[in-house]
């Protein structure tokens, strides 16, 4: 019985290998996935596909938003290129709810955007940071168009610490550069139309912050009349000089003198300049990154120029889950480790890992190279879960026959 388990799962195995054509879908009813068809208005919601489950969420537009921000901008960065990568993350959301290019999933349901850099990142497992939630409702009222029209704000992240507007075409933003910036002193909108360019219009950007704090120092000139104490000068003519009449020099009115500390100096250092400190808007990045966040997501990785827009009537594309790396496939957890069905979804998981869709060219290839794994990591593992030999170590616990 247990010589013939190999034996029966290596023939399932080679079926499984053999089916690699992609999934079709019948066409979908409507023209759009929402039906969402407001440029003025942000649509209410969005449908996000998860790329590790296949599954189809619909997500509330903003809190979409503000964690995609969370994800593709560093929290720490200056306010105004948060900002400017608000509106960037929305308005390339909102083209995309405008415009559906007729994905979906195996299931048939469509969606609006990828949660991976295919688009934009979304992870709602993820914290979601104050700054970043801060930026988007700061410009929830503001629009980047293209010739009066929503059009996608494509991004990527560019070179660490690069120049503002170094890699500027008119065509995507850099995000690094939208902090060097914002460094600079430039607002969300004149970050935007440094990268967005020509036709490129922002309406409802709020005003930059840093005009403000400019004028507070100014109040230092204030305590500048300080040089009031200046009647101490009166003393200077002391009578003492008329003291001729030796005689007389009971003239008590020498004391009036007292009268000159009269003028109050003490008041002045009541305009205590420690008001001035109040610009503490500064500390608001925090110039210590948070775990995990030290580049950022990338945007539309691998786009070199736009697509074109897609038909009012797309065909449907039926789009698979994506499958994990076999490193990372190890370190998933579930009862279903110590199943027999273990077996045929690593085996699944390997095969559609190494042979993605834009790849079905070379699928006889990836076959023949891929095959031989399949087949011993299938020996090895019906021996850990009906031998009982040793097995492989998840989270640094062995998995073993059922």
């Amino acid at each position: 019985m247990r010589r013939s388990l190999p034996t029966a799962l290596l023939l399932a195995v080679a079926v499984h290998v053999g089916s690699s054509l992609p999934t079709v879908i019948g066409p979908v009813a409507a023209a759009s996935c929402s039906g969402w068809t407001s440029e003025t208005t942000p649509p209410p919601t969005i449908r996000v596909f998860r790329h590790l489950t296949g599954a189809v969420e619909t997500v509330d537009f903003k809190v979409y938003a503000k964690n995609v921000l969370s994800r593709e901008w560093l929290s720490w960065w200056t306010t105004e290129s948060l900002r400017s990568g608000a509106v960037a993350v929305k308005m390339y959301a909102w083209y995309h709810v405008l415009h559906w290019r007729g994905l979906t999933n195996t299931a048939g349901e469509c969606f609006d955007v990828y949660d991976s850099t295919t688009d934009q990142v979304y992870d709602p497992t993820r914290l979601t940071y104050a700054s970043s939630a801060k930026a988007v409702d700061d410009t929830w009222a503001t629009r980047a168009l293209r010739n009066g029209l929503i059009y996608p704000t494509y991004y990527n992240s560019g070179v660490t610490d690069e120049a503002c507007g170094a890699n500027k075409g008119g065509v995507k933003m850099y995000q690094w550069g939208t902090q060097a910036c914002g460094l600079a002193g430039m607002g969300a909108a004149q970050i935007l139309l440094t990268y967005y360019y020509p036709g490129w219009t922002v309406t409802g950007a709020p005003p930059a912050p840093s005009s403000s704090p400019t004028p507070t120092p100014t109040p230092t000139a204030s305590p500048t009349p300080t040089p009031s104490p200046s009647p101490t000068a009166s003393p200077s003519p002391t009578v003492t000089a008329t003291p001729k009449p030796s005689a007389s020099p009971t003239p008590s009115p020498t004391p009036t003198p007292t009268a000159t500390p009269t003028p109050t100096p003490t008041a002045t250092p009541t305009p205590t300049p420690t008001a001035t400190p109040t610009p503490t808007q500064t500390p608001g990045p925090t110039p210590t990154p948070p775990p995990g966040e030290e580049q950022p997501g990338g945007g539309q990785v691998g786009l070199e120029s736009p697509p074109p827009p897609p038909p009012d009537d797309p065909e449907p594309i039926a789009v698979e889950a994506a499958v994990m790396a076999p490193t990372e496939l190890w370190k998933v957890d579930g009862p279903w480790l110590t199943r027999p069905a273990a077996i045929y979804r690593v085996l699944a998981g390997l095969d559609r890992w190494q042979r993605p869709a834009v790849r079905q060219a070379d699928a006889p290839a990836l076959r023949a190279l891929v095959a031989p794994a399949l087949a011993a990591v299938s020996d090895r593992l019906v021996r850990v879960l009906f031998v009982g030999e040793p097995g492989i170590a998840i989270f640094g616990t062995p998995v073993t026959g059922a």
